[in-house]
């Protein structure tokens, strides 16, 4: 959740901003796939009281916004992606890991970053000690091949929200081929590169990527609220 407060912070002065932290480790989530994270965002705005949002995530939580889109349009009222898996792309399966070692978890972090100084020592111990946790290190693997297995690409062109694509243009793991095909299957949809970025482009470059936000949630207000009118007189 920490990973999206520039952002947050960048965009409190006009927007009601919030992050939600996925309970990927939290045993009270059953339900370990995609659609248990997207039910759990689906609560989380019910409990709020929310009637519809603009929706975004980085990575595993794109993949969620726009599995929230297409089940519950009358919810999203535009969606935010970066770094978003849904289509298939060529890549190594993944695996359980056994007990890592420090020099492996910083490795596999590093691979997801364009600046390897991002990746703190008290970061990577966080990490080893949730992959080296047997029951933690399932639920991690289980969401992932979950994500893996999902190929949304034919929903795509029935996604009638506005859509922002903002994308590392050194992303490893989602790669910025995956980003144009995002670009080309969502009617509604603008690609924004971030350069010397790698995947989690909120936490590398996270005022370029507010200002990308902000300037797109300014273009498309009219086209999202007549969309919110349409609606609520159907």
């Amino acid at each position: 959740m920490q990973h999206w407060d520039t952002v947050i912070e960048g965009l409190a002065p006009c927007y009601r901003a919030m992050a939600l932290t996925m309970p990927i480790l939290d045993a009270a989530l059953a339900d370990v796939s995609v659609s248990g994270l997207t039910d759990h965002v689906l609560r989380f705005l019910d409990a709020l009281d929310i009637p519809r949002v603009i929706v975004g995530g980085n990575s595993l939580g794109g993949l969620v916004a726009l599995m929230l889109a297409m089940a519950h349009r009358d919810r999203v009222s535009g969606l935010i992606l970066s770094g978003s898996p849904g289509l298939p792309e060529p890549g190594e399966p993944h695996r359980l890991w056994g007990r890592p070692s420090r020099e492996y978890v910083r490795q596999k972090m590093e691979e997801a970053v364009f600046d390897p100084s991002l990746i703190g020592e008290a970061w990577v111990e966080s990490m080893r000690e949730v992959m080296a946790t047997p029951v933690s290190a399932l639920r991690v693997l289980r969401f992932a091949r979950d994500a893996r297995r999902h190929d949304i690409e034919d929903g795509l062109g029935a996604l009638a929200v506005p859509t922002l694509l903002i994308w590392g243009r050194e992303d490893r793991i989602t790669s910025p081929a995956i980003a144009e095909r995002f670009k080309a299957l969502i009617p509604d949809s603008q690609l924004t590169f971030l350069p010397r970025c790698g995947h989690t482009a909120m936490l590398e470059r996270p005022v370029a990527f507010t200002e990308a936000a902000a300037d797109w949630l300014e273009a498309t207000r009219e086209r999202r609220m007549r969309r919110i009118g349409a609606l609520l007189s159907g």
